[in-house]
């Protein structure tokens, strides 16, 4: 399994917290459950951090079986009206997104 994960590096504007998270919920989430192979999207909203982290203010997941499904994802119509969407849901933002691809270990806890 492997995790397309978009890092959301900076601020809200102030007061605007609430409607940032109702268009994402509202506008971006229903276009980021249409994308092909995707297994499962989380869409993590920072609670807590250290006092030395950088400013992240979401995080998006998206899980995909293999390389392949991610680079259908990436050719598939649904990119650029996604990426439209983004955009307009930025402008209540301060900051930039950026791409990670990862492949997780799951560990069990020690007993």
């Amino acid at each position: 399994m492997l995790t397309r994960t978009a890092i959301y590096e900076g601020t809200i504007h102030d007061g605007q917290e609430d409607t940032f998270f109702q268009r994402v919920r509202d506008e971006l989430e229903p276009l980021w459950r249409r994308f092909p192979n995707v297994v499962a999207v989380r869409v993590q909203r920072l609670r807590s951090k250290d006092e030395d982290a950088r400013p992240i203010a979401m995080i998006l997941e998206m899980d995909f079986p293999d390389m392949d499904a991610i680079e259908a994802c990436l050719a598939s119509p649904i990119r650029p009206e996604s990426h439209a969407a983004t955009v307009e849901v930025m402008k209540l933002f301060n900051g930039r997104f950026y791409h990670l691809i990862t492949e997780a270990t799951v560990l069990a806890p020690a007993s």
